[in-house]
């Protein structure tokens, strides 16, 4: 189960940034737009991204989710890879990502490979409000 803190701060606009292993164990981040359900940290991507495949392969991630308006308050998810959806529901989510970050659908050009909908499911929640 998500804390509502970190489900609030995942559904706002902030930014966050995703931490996975590559496979010579070095760690690997990179800046994203996030969601949260009830039970799961959010990321939608692309099968062809470093950050998908090292996610396959190891499930374990970080994730980091900061306050636009002060990035001293952030909350961080430490889990794991628990499931993921394809399909049109992933294609249908970054739209919904993109309005919520930019104001419009996303550009379809930019698209080379499947969306997908990482669920990360926390082992460990932490706020520094």
């Amino acid at each position: 189960m998500i804390e509502e803190t970190i489900k609030t701060f995942a559904q706002q606009d902030n930014f966050g940034t995703i931490t996975t292993l590559m496979r010579d164990g070095m760690p690997s981040t990179h800046v994203m737009w996030v969601d949260a359900d009830n039970e799961h940290v959010l990321i939608n991507t692309e099968i062809h991204r470093a950050k998908y495949r090292n996610l396959k392969r190891d499930p374990r991630a970080t994730v980091t989710i900061w306050d636009k308006n002060n990035p001293y308050r952030y909350v961080e998810v430490r889990g794991r890879v628990v499931d993921t959806v394809h399909g049109e529901v992933a294609r249908r989510h970054i739209d919904e990502l993109s309005v919520k970050y930019k104001g419009r659908p996303y550009d379809e050009s930019a698209i080379k490979t499947e969306r997908v909908i990482l669920k990360i499911a926390p082992d460990r929640q932490r706020t520094y409000l």
